[in-house]
């Protein structure tokens, strides 16, 4: 679980003028007074994404004159609790990740919220450790095992994993996920909502009736092709809430160029994520779940 001052040593480690600059880029604390010009013009500098040659590319691959590299992830992830409801799991030989966001609604039932979310994946980490992971059956088997636990609760899920030179996904709720390419999102999940701020959900035993879950069976799945330099952010409803795709995309193409680590990535965008839900007009307070994953060769 990292706390803010985590987030800080991170900011520290990272050039000076990045953080000034993602306020400037991100429009975060320079409402009522001008951004001063070295910000400015390092920030535009660093806004704009990378020449690239994937037509190219995938020209190669489509004719068979490259052949699809073999790739592993190297991810990195931060915590910010505040109802602490949320949970993840990360597995970086098998190439999975995973988290979950207990549905705050069932404190009211005095259910701790976060129960059902940490057996679902505490048994979604074990179940990926001993077999090659499909999410859906993964989420499925992991489900089974937190309603037999007779873990209280409810939670939305997003389990990714990758096999080849795919990225496969299922997901229940609002937690999601996002493939970025060159600094820009080429797939992204979209929130499941049984109506407006409701999400759909998973849920277990306890006092809450496991009858009120919408089962695996309404999961969302599918796998999308990706590619060396990739980069996966998987999170709660408490970053996609509180960071625009815009934004995310800035994060990640600033990143890239300035070479921050996957770690720092994560933290980087939940202290984003922490500082916009502060916001009176247009945050949203909540737990915070950043797992983000570069996609490397396997040699490198």
């Amino acid at each position: 679980m990292e706390k803010l001052p985590q987030i800080k040593q991170t900011l520290s480690e990272i050039d000076g003028r990045v953080p000034a600059a993602l306020r400037a880029a991100l429009r975060i604390g320079y409402s009522s007074s001008p951004v001063p010009a070295d910000i400015a013009s390092f920030a535009a500098s660093l806004q704009q994404p990378p020449a690239t040659d994937a037509a190219a590319a995938d020209e190669e691959l489509i004719n068979g004159t490259a052949a699809p590299p073999a790739l592993r992830i190297r991810y990195g992830s931060c915590y910010l609790p505040l109802h602490d409801h949320d949970a993840h799991f990360g597995l970086a030989d098998a190439g999975v990740l995973g988290v979950a966001d207990g549905v705050g609604v069932y404190a009211r039932f005095r259910v701790d919220a976060g129960a059902f979310a940490r057996v679902l994946m505490a048994s979604a980490l074990a179940g990926a450790a001993v077999e090659p992971a499909c999410p859906r059956a993964l989420l499925a088997a992991a489900y089974e095992r937190a309603v037999a636990s007779g873990a209280p609760g409810a939670s939305t899920a997003v389990i990714v994993s990758l096999a080849g030179d795919a990225l496969r996904w299922a997901y229940v709720g609002d937690s999601g996920f996002a493939v970025l390419r060159g600094g820009r999102i080429v797939c992204r999940s979209e929130p499941q909502q049984r109506s407006f701020n409701s999400p759909c959900r998973l849920s277990g035993g306890g006092e809450v009736p496991n009858g009120d879950s919408d089962g695996v069976a309404v999961a969302r799945v599918g796998e999308v092709a990706v590619r060396d330099g990739d980069v996966v952010v998987v999170g709660t409803d408490g970053l996609f809430d509180n960071v625009r795709d815009e934004q995310l995309e800035v994060v990640v193409r600033m990143g890239t160029r300035l070479g921050f680590s996957a770690k720092n990535m994560a933290d980087i965008l939940a202290g984003v994520a922490f500082e916009t839900s502060r916001r009176i007009l247009m945050g949203k307070p909540d737990d915070i779940t950043v797992l983000v994953a570069f996609l490397v060769h396997s040699g490198s």
